[in-house]
């Protein structure tokens, strides 16, 4: 804003300065100089200067520009006598770029070496001197998708422009997520790649790229979104007559351009002045449908009135929503159309924007049809009615009278006589033409101008539409002289553009200048008033051409014509495949050619559908356009400003001027836009359209970049992806010598005649039934007779309506119509557990298709695991070690379900590296459990820093977590800065989590990019929740059990916040007061006495971080409570029953955790080791332990005891046995002690393995079983004597074939010490075969997210209490499955997890369904009927397809057994 405020105030000081006051002081004396320079100083640009010399002498100019009394720059030439000239300065050199110092322009003209004139300017100053075009792949994204982003930097004249770029991506809250600095660039180009997270903030992101203090923004949005099976395209006229039936068609195709058979709804809304009214329809489509709609009837049937004076704008929107027959999936598309109440438009073109006396008006008009449709003969039969008035006076005749006879250039006010104003003389001249219509339409016509008019108005007629033009004399000349210049034909670079300029007096000689992108680019002396000028590349996109001429009393008169160019680019690249259709798999050939070797080219290749209407990610020519215009604009100045003087012909080309001649520089003014009258027919461009509906977008196919040889041409070969769609093709070309080009579209249209789908679900439970659908696509020219075989599989077993085990149960026979599609089905078992094959081939004589997909069989019940480490160290003095580990699997154990496996690794934190992107087995969908995605790549990263290990893929991995991590918790952080669980929805911040965000943000500078905007803010709100006493208030819910209540609620929470204040040595000089009232407030605490051990451990940490004297106390305190556990201290908070588990609770890691951190910060090593090595042995099969703040908390302080460790002199050899044989080997060194070796083992009943190491080091080895336990129904009532943590209860609703509805209630157990949980998961496994409806479950103060994966749906609950809550959650049927297993439903107190309850339910109604129930009452819709061959009713048709289905059976029957 401060810049902008500048940048006005040195422009309006040059308008005066430089353009008002002349430098010569005799206007009555003969001119003698007039100097035009762009108004603007472009960095980086040269400053061209056109010198008008009007004496007869020759004169020396010198130019300079001066900025604080330094030259930056200096230029001289002598100039002819009566010529006009350019001179050009050196660019602004970038130490000399500012906004705060304006740079004078200073032109002095000497003849030998007397000084003739001398003149100045303040000139502007703008970093504009390159263009910055941005490219994605996509305009949308779906969460954890890449964002591939391509930059170009240009100059004004569309080359490369090899400068460093920044680039940074903000989400839709304008946090600042990721930067890209300092990026070089090759010709102009660079490619950078966006990761982002599963978790995204959803809305739209922006792109900004920075060169020289030029900023570029591009958009792109992120949405959840589904990949469009098939489009549904309308083809309707934008505009219709009222009288005239609306006839329209609608086609539905697939992706791949096949036609969709199904249900078509649509619904006419019309808009009439203003009051909708709605028509429905519904029709059959097979690809394509005409249809129609009666609107003449819609306004018989009301009382119709029109008024000239304004028009109703009327519509009719049509809104088509297609069925797909086959599956039952809907999309829809709807379009506008414009109900335009004449048959006919006229329109007014290339008129110039005022009148001029004496000289001729030319103009054209055009005739067309309301639809643009050609004119027929009999329109043309009729000729167009002109009706021309010439007005000597005009309402914008301000003070003219005066003006005629005296000095304007200084006058700062208006007159304006009233009596003249509102009273014309009648002295009107008034003219009727005829006009013939030609076939184009184009009636070009000329008016002859009299010499005192002052407003012309044209009325054209034809028919029942007229339109009427009004311009005016605003242009003044105290002479009354004027000239006009016009051109004929289009302009082209490199073809010559013939111009005329006419005038009311005797024009011998005059002067030209071309202004384009804010800089005179041609200027000369002409004798002739028809010339030619030869366009160039300097003229892109749009010049002024101004002419001017000096009267010998120094009056100034002159004209400017705009000069626009449809062709930009003078680079060209073509992209063609070898082949306009092609299959999936298929090779295909894209061949690129180019106007210049060495050229650099991309290439984007995307869905079609990826593309909106605009192709708003992509280089478009309109684009660049664009950008090229913004060069010419000064939107700052000149809005508004009409041309009424010489001044303003100058102003409105961007142009300041310093002469002696006179330039009537009156003061400007606005005028109403009221050129053209009404009535105004609309057209389909007037009216803004509804937006039609966006498309969702698959993956990018191609993103390449590739520099061309030697050779023009290239061909490249792809392998096409699998998807049935239309590729399109886009790439543009950059050149130092031609600059940028790009190309058309190429489509490439992959799909097959005849190809198979399989729709299965992503898994099923052993022993559930499939009703396999197969659906098949004939987009031959012929009817197929098709077997359809489905492979057999020791996995599953075919089942039949009679339950034998037929040959044809593998097997369909089914007449598939020509560009028609089938459906057959199969009904399998699943036998056996793992990925089941799925094998379907569909044969006729004519053609063939397989597909082969797998279903992962899971094993009935809910799995469990067991992990029990071992620490391998050595004795002193030995090399050698055996220990025993055994487990034994529960006699409940599903069958075939049981797994084992063997880990070792040299490293204490081996486990959790290899674990970075799953430690845990929970949902995190909040925004502290986002963290465990986040602050465990900081532990590892600091560690291996210290280690100075170079292992660059964990790095990588670990860096990259961390940036999405960081990605995704800024959607929760809250406008006011601070954190919660679920940001803005939550009433409030949460001081506990922004201080946890807080302190994990601080300890990633190191390694990422942080905004410190977002910490500042953060920690701002954060110092406004500390009370008086120094302690810190929770004004937000505490989701943290924990956490939550009791007397030392305070004092834990002022512990963790102070923790995140002393993370950073800055933060905590910055914010030492606050630091200073928490210590004592903690200090004082401890004096008194801090009840819980939780509460404790934290202080204890927190006093040792700051090197508090009182920490030695703490810890003292802290250690005199431990319970000792085989040599290991261990703290318990007590309280409430929790679920049995070989894991300790998760608030015994945190305890255990914090007293490790506080022996290691006070330098207690020794004391500190067997508890280092019983937290390591805690971690689970993940790396991870319970939850997300006992495993963040562990592995800091882990990471800080294993720096202290030494992996120089390791050399394992560990060896795995079971009683009977050597099951597992591993090797351990110092090349790949990191490296976490893992190995299956067979798992036993009972397992007993023996261990041994040889060698030197340490290693930790982990057993880890897996197996599920059957889940028995348990009784649905509920019973007062057994009760888990929680009470649970369900009831399941099934009254329909295709949706079930689960009745859940629960509530905490009054066994519980605590009255509230914090936050609680509510883990809901669905029915096979089942999802969540698309209504789904509210969010409310209870559910606070919803989250869904297959089978499953995790509800985010606010807190459980005492009191009983309820929720129903809809489920609708996706895949036909019966013989369904029960289903699991858990629920769990985020923080404790073992603080649970496990629930079952199940269908009765589809646990004993049969597979016909789906397919018609005998079960023929999923079975072929036995039809005998003798039946004399069966066609020929039929027949002759049974016999080849027969042959076709017989060579399949004999291929297999050959």
């Amino acid at each position: 804003m401060e810049q902008l405020r500048i940048f006005i105030m040195i422009g309006f000081f040059t308008v005066f300065d430089g353009a008002q006051n002349p430098g010569s002081p005799a206007p009555l004396q003969s001119p003698s100089y007039l100097i035009s320079v762009s108004r603007v100083v472009h960095f980086g640009v040269p400053t061209t200067i056109s010198i008008t010399i009007l004496t007869k002498s020759s004169v020396l100019v010198i130019s300079e520009i001066i900025q604080r009394n330094d030259s930056l720059g200096r230029a001289q030439s002598t100039i002819q006598g009566g010529s006009t000239k350019l001179q050009v300065l050196p660019p602004i050199p970038e130490k000399n770029s500012s906004y705060w110092y304006p740079y004078k322009l200073i032109v002095n003209g000497y003849i030998e070496q007397t000084l003739v004139f001398s003149n100045s300017t303040v000139l502007q100053y703008s970093p504009r001197s390159v263009s910055i075009l941005l490219q994605t792949d996509k305009p949308k994204y779906k969460p954890g998708q890449a964002v591939k982003i391509r930059a170009l930097v240009l100059t004004p004249d569309g080359k490369p422009y090899n400068k460093q770029i920044d680039i940074i991506i903000m989400d839709p809250r304008e946090n600042l997520i990721h930067q890209w600095l300092a990026v070089d660039t090759s010709l102009g180009e660079t490619a950078e790649e966006f990761q982002l997270s599963q978790n995204p903030p959803l809305g739209t992101w922006k792109i900004i790229a920075t060169v020289n203090e030029v900023s570029q923004e591009k958009v792109f949005t992120v949405s959840h979104y589904v990949l469009p099976k098939f489009e549904v395209l309308l083809d309707v006229p934008d505009v219709l007559y009222y009288e005239e039936n609306l006839t329209y068609t609608v086609t539905a195709e697939y992706l791949y351009g096949k036609p969709v058979a199904g249900k078509m709804s649509v619904v006419y809304v019309h808009d009439f002045h203003g009051i909708a009214t709605s028509y429905e329809d519904w029709k059959m489509i097979d690809g394509k449908a005409e249809l129609s709609f009666d609107v003449p009837s819609l306004y018989k049937s009301v009382e119709y009135i029109y008024s000239e004076e304004f028009d109703t704008s009327d519509y009719v929107d049509i809104n088509v929503q297609v069925t797909e027959l086959l599956t039952g999936v809907t999309y829809n598309s709807s379009v506008r159309v414009s109900v335009a109440m004449y048959r006919y438009n006229l329109e007014f073109q290339q008129y110039p924007s005022t009148i001029k006396p004496s000289l001729n008006f030319s103009a054209q008009l055009k005739l067309s049809t309301y639809n643009s449709h050609l004119l027929t003969a009999e329109d043309r039969s009729q000729s167009v009615t002109l009706t021309v008035s010439q007005q000597p006076l005009s309402p914008w005749m301000f003070g003219w009278g005066k003006a005629a006879n005296s000095q304007t250039q200084n006058s700062s006010y208006l007159e304006f006589t009233p009596s003249s104003f509102l009273h014309p003389n009648g002295n009107n001249s008034v003219k009727i033409l005829h006009l013939p219509v030609p076939a184009d339409g184009v009636i070009p016509f000329q008016v002859e101008l009299s010499e005192n008019v002052a407003m012309l108005t044209i009325e054209a007629r034809y028919e029942d539409i007229h339109k009427r033009l009004e311009l005016y004399r605003r242009y003044s000349s105290p002479s009354r002289s004027y000239i006009q210049l016009r051109s004929t034909g289009s302009p082209q670079i490199g073809q010559s553009l013939y111009m005329t300029v006419d005038s009311n007096f005797p024009l011998t000689e005059f002067h030209y200048m071309v202004i384009s992108r804010g800089q005179v680019v041609v200027a000369g002396t002409l004798a002739s008033s028809y010339f030619s000028l030869s366009p160039d590349a300097s003229w892109v996109p749009l010049a002024k051409v101004l002419v001017y001429c000096i009267r010998p009393d120094g009056e100034i008169i002159n004209d400017v014509l705009d000069v626009s160019f449809t062709k930009i680019l003078r680079n060209n690249v073509f992209v063609s495949w070898a082949k306009e259709q092609a299959e999936p798999a298929e090779n295909v050939s894209l061949s690129i050619s180019v106007a210049e070797p060495r050229s650099l080219v991309g290439i984007l290749v995307v869905d079609k559908a990826s593309q909106d209407s605009e192709r708003s990610n992509d280089f478009t020519e309109k684009r660049v356009m664009e950008e090229l215009t913004t060069y010419t604009m000064d939107e700052t100045l000149m809005h508004g400003m009409e041309i009424s003087n010489p001044y303003t012909v100058f102003m409105v080309s961007g142009i300041t001027v310093l002469t002696d001649a006179s330039l009537n520089a009156e003061n400007s003014y606005t005028r109403p836009d009221f050129r053209e009258g009404f009535p105004m027919p609309l057209t389909s461009e007037q009216v803004d359209p509804e937006p039609r509906q966006r498309r969702n977008f698959p993956e990018t196919w191609l993103w390449l970049d590739t520099t061309m040889g030697e050779s023009t041409t290239a061909a490249f070969t792809f392998t096409v992806p699998d998807s049935m769609t239309s590729w399109v093709a886009t790439a543009f070309v950059i050149s130092e010598n031609l600059g940028l080009g790009l190309s058309p579209p190429a489509e490439l249209r992959v799909s097959k005649d005849f190809f198979v789908l399989l729709n299965i679900p992503p898994y099923l439970v052993r022993g559930e039934l499939l009703l396999l659908e197969v659906s098949l696509f004939n987009y031959m020219d012929l009817d197929l007779e098709v077997l359809v075989t489905v492979n057999e599989s020791s996995m599953f077993e075919f089942v039949t309506s009679a339950g034998d085990e037929s040959l044809l149960a593998a097997t369909r026979h089914v007449s598939v119509s020509r560009q028609k599609s089938t459906m057959v089905s199969f009904a399998i078992t699943a036998t056996q557990l793992g990925q089941m094959p799925i094998s379907v081939k569909a044969m006729s004589l004519y053609t063939s298709d397989s597909v082969s997909q797998t279903i992962l069989v899971k094993p009935e019940g809910s799995e469990q695991s067991f992990t029990h480490t071992l620490f391998l160290e050595f004795d002193p003095m030995k090399t050698s070690l055996s220990r025993e580990v055994e487990f034994h699997f529960p006699s409940a154990a599903v069958p075939g379900s049981l797994r084992a496996q063997v880990t070792a690794v040299g490293d204490i934190l081996g486990p959790s590296i290899s674990g970075l992107d799953s430690l845990i087995q929970m949902p995190y969908g909040c925004g502290e459990q986002n963290m465990i995605h986040f602050a465990p790549n900081v532990y590892v990263l600091q560690y291996l820093s210290s280690l100075g290990h170079t292992d660059e893929e964990t790095r990588t991995k670990a860096l990259s977590y961390m940036t999405q991590g960081y990605e995704r918790e800024l959607s929760y952080q809250r406008m006011d800065g601070s954190f919660s669980a679920f940001g803005d929805s939550d009433p409030s911040g949460s001081t506990w989590l922004s201080a946890f965000v807080l302190r994990c943000f601080l300890q990633a500078r190191q390694f990422i990019f942080i905004d410190t905007v977002i910490l500042l803010r953060t920690t701002n709100w954060l110092r406004a929740q500390q009370r008086a006493d120094g302690s810190f208030a929770e004004p937000g819910r505490v989701i943290h059990t924990e956490l939550q209540g009791g007397l030392d609620s305070p004092v834990s929470l002022t512990a963790y916040v102070l923790l995140a204040l002393l993370e950073d040595v800055e933060y905590k000089h910055i914010y030492g007061s606050e630091v200073s009232d928490a210590m004592s407030y903690l200090t004082s605490k401890l004096s008194q006495g801090i009840s819980s051990n939780y509460s404790l451990c934290l202080v204890t940490y927190a006093l040792s971080l700051a090197k508090s004297p009182s920490a030695d106390t703490a810890l003292t305190e802290l250690m005199n409570r431990a319970q000792m556990h085989d040599g290991v201290p261990m703290w318990s908070t007590g309280g409430s029953d929790v679920s049995e588990s070989w894991q300790p609770r998760s608030a015994d890691i945190e305890m255990a955790s914090y007293a490790l951190l506080s022996l290691y910060m006070l330098g207690r090593v020794e004391p500190a080791l067997t508890l280092m090595k019983w937290l390591s042995q805690q971690r689970n099969h993940l790396g991870g332990y319970g939850s997300t703040q006992d495993t963040v908390i562990a592995l800091q302080a882990l990471s800080a005891f294993a720096s202290l460790s030494s992996t120089e002199q390791i050399n394992l050899n560990i060896t795995v046995t079971t009683q009977t044989a050597s099951v597992a080997k591993f090797i351990i060194d110092r090349t790949n002690y990191l490296l976490y070796q893992s190995q299956e083992i067979e798992a036993e009943k009972d397992l007993q393995l023996q261990v041994s190491a040889v060698g030197r080091g340490f290693a930790l080895f982990q057993l880890t079983t897996f197996y599920n336990v059957e889940t028995q129904t348990l009784s649905r009532r509920r019973r007062a004597d057994t009760c888990e943590a929680f009470d649970l209860y369900i009831q399941v609703m099934d009254y329909d074939m295709y949706s079930v509805n689960i009745h859940i209630c629960f509530r905490l157990c009054e066994n519980q010490d605590l009255n509230q949980t914090g936050m609680a998961i509510l883990d809901i496994g669905l029915l096979t075969g089942f999802s969540l409806a698309q209504r789904g479950i509210p969010i409310n103060e209870l559910v606070r997210r919803v989250e869904t994966s297959p089978g499953n749906v995790i509800l985010y609950l606010d807190s459980v209490t005492k009191a009983e809550t309820c929720i129903e959650v809809p489920t609708t049927l996706e895949f036909k499955v019966t013989g369904v297993h029960d289903a699991v439903v858990t629920i769990y107190d985020y923080y404790e997890p073992r603080r649970r309850a496990v629930e079952t339910y199940t269908s009765e109604t589809r646990r004993d369904m049969s597979f016909c129930s789906f397919c018609g009452e005998d079960c023929s819709q999923c079975e072929d009927l036995v039809i005998s061959v003798f039946d004399a009713t069966i066609s020929s048709h039929y027949h002759q397809g049974l016999v080849q289905s027969l042959a076709l059976l017989l060579l399949i029957t004999f291929s297999r057994c050959f």
